[in-house]
């Protein structure tokens, strides 16, 4: 080869089996060095030939190694020789259509290397020179591989296609540009809109048929957080990437409207990148509908239960105030008047005294009979003195009834309406005679304190401790009846043990803002 080709319209390039002109002045010349260096390190396998003869003038490394020959195996040999052609028609169109435009660009071919591989090949090819053609420039790729992962990709994307259609939710996929790519068979069903008539369409035009105009749906919220749309939901979680919400949309069946659950997630490629979204979504409107039954049953029993209770503590109050205003009198008048017959009998009567004796002695205990069953129906000291009073009076008899060891801690400003004093009141007597008789304790702490936002009512003891299966035995009456008074006043019951090392009982009553606070 010459030191230097001469032409004013010299090729030169290669690049993606892309053939693109290198203009030059007449004469430039092009030095064999960049040349050589353009040729050797191209990653496309590049041969020179004789267009006369077919033979193989030069041939590149990408060339060797593709073939499977050395380059003196190549050199003077023709690509028929070689048996380099799939098939001889891809050839022989290749080369009419050469030789009528003087080059070929990106023609797919079948070509078969020396260990018997046959692979496609994106193949390009011009004739240099001016005259007679002396030189051709061949350049090819290997992109059977290239074709493969697309065949793979495209099975990929019908398998996966097929199984978006068949999913049982509502289901439809956008692209990065929001774009809709997938609307599978049940969400047409849901929303009357075809497959046809969707998929391509952009701009949130996908929520027309769920409210009726242009909106962002959850889909829309994957990757960009959006307040103002999430606070349209009725419910919003996000998991990671995965949100999942329930909204209420009027525009479904005709206007009547359903309630839907929806998931949104994004789709990545190899790279993590997010190149589009999925959305799934299924009709709760029955479940809702049931769930919301059963919500205002479950309030109507609470309301129920709570005027029920109220009825039994009024009860309660007036059978205390009968014990205590009327029998508590009669006997109390009677005591007196015994007293008084006793100083009145002579001392040599002794039958007569002992007989009154005795009557005095059950007169005091049907005295204290009175008390007790009149303080547990409603203690006096509650309606009289506040919560706190009743709390450090029931404490004190606890600790006069069993000898345990007790401390308490107490806010002496609590002010609580009669109903939650009362709540909490009963709450404390059911958790003091469960120590009674399942703890074994020998110390009892009690605490009624008050923080800037609730109001807390603690009991611990250190007895045996309740177990986790106690704590959710559904028939101890006891924790369900603590349970229900505490969610009368809206707080919270959460009891915790330790084997052997006691159990605590906390109600927890947030307190209500006022409007100064608000």
């Amino acid at each position: 080869m010459k030191d230097s080709l001469e032409t004013g319209d010299l090729f030169l390039s290669g690049h993606r089996g892309q053939i693109t002109r290198l203009e030059a002045d007449p004469g430039a010349p092009v030095t064999v060095d960049l040349y050589r260096s353009f040729f050797d390190f191209s990653s496309d396998f590049m041969a020179v030939t004789d267009p006369g003869t077919g033979r193989i003038l030069d041939a590149n490394q990408a060339f060797v190694g593709w073939s499977c020959y050395t380059r003196d195996e190549l050199l003077g040999k023709t690509t028929v020789e070689l048996g380099m052609w799939g098939r001889e028609e891809d050839r022989d169109a290749m080369l009419r259509e050469l030789y009528d435009k003087r080059f070929v660009d990106g023609i797919e071919l079948d070509c078969t290397t020396r260990n018997g591989q046959t692979g496609r090949v994106l193949f390009s090819a011009k004739l240099l020179g001016t005259g007679n053609a002396r030189l051709l420039l061949a350049i090819g790729r290997d992109i059977t591989e290239h074709i493969r992962m697309e065949r793979v990709l495209r099975a990929s994307q019908r398998k996966l296609s097929d199984i978006i259609e068949f999913l049982p939710d509502a289901t439809f996929v956008i692209d990065r540009e929001g774009t809709v790519i997938a609307w599978n068979r049940a969400i047409e069903e849901m929303t009357g809109v075809r497959k046809e008539d969707m998929i391509g369409k952009s701009n949130h035009v996908y929520a027309i048929p769920f409210y009726g105009r242009r909106r962002k749906l959850l889909i829309d919220l994957v990757g960009d957080s959006d307040e103002s749309s999430e606070s349209k939901y009725i419910y919003v979680k996000k998991n990671g990437d995965t949100i999942f919400a329930e909204a209420f949309t009027g525009a479904l069946y005709g206007g009547k409207g359903a309630c839907l659950w929806g998931t949104a997630t994004p789709l990545l490629d190899d790279r993590g990148n997010r190149v589009g979204a999925i959305e799934s979504i299924r009709d709760v409107t029955d479940h809702a509908v049931a769930e919301e039954n059963l919500r205002s049953s479950y309030e109507e029993m609470r309301r129920l239960s709570a005027h029920t209770e109220e009825v039994r503590e009024n009860e309660r109050a007036a059978i205390a105030r009968e014990l205590h205003d009327v029998l508590g009198q009669i006997l109390a008048v009677i005591h007196m008047d015994l007293r008084w017959l006793n100083k009145k009998i002579p001392a040599h009567e002794k039958e007569l005294l002992n007989k009154v004796a005795s009557a005095l002695t059950l007169v005091k205990q049907a005295t204290g009979t009175v008390q007790r069953v009149s303080s547990g129906l409603r203690p006096v000291v509650l309606d009289d003195f506040g919560l706190a009073a009743a709390v450090d009076h029931a404490v004190t008899q606890f600790r006069d009834q069993t000898g345990t060891r007790t401390s308490l801690r107490m806010d002496q400003t609590i002010d609580l309406d009669k109903n939650t004093s009362i709540a909490l009141y009963r709450i404390l007597q059911e958790a003091l005679t469960n120590v009674i008789r399942h703890a074994n304790a020998t110390t009892l702490d009690v605490s009624l304190l008050r923080t800037e936002s609730a109001v807390q009512l603690m009991v611990r003891d250190n007895g045996r401790g309740i177990s986790d299966q106690q704590m959710r035995n559904n028939g101890s009456l006891g924790i369900l009846g603590m349970r229900e008074r505490a969610s009368f006043i809206g707080g919270r019951l959460e009891i915790s043990g330790t084997n052997g090392k006691g159990t605590q009982i906390t109600v927890i009553l947030p307190l209500k803002k006022t409007e100064h606070e608000k």
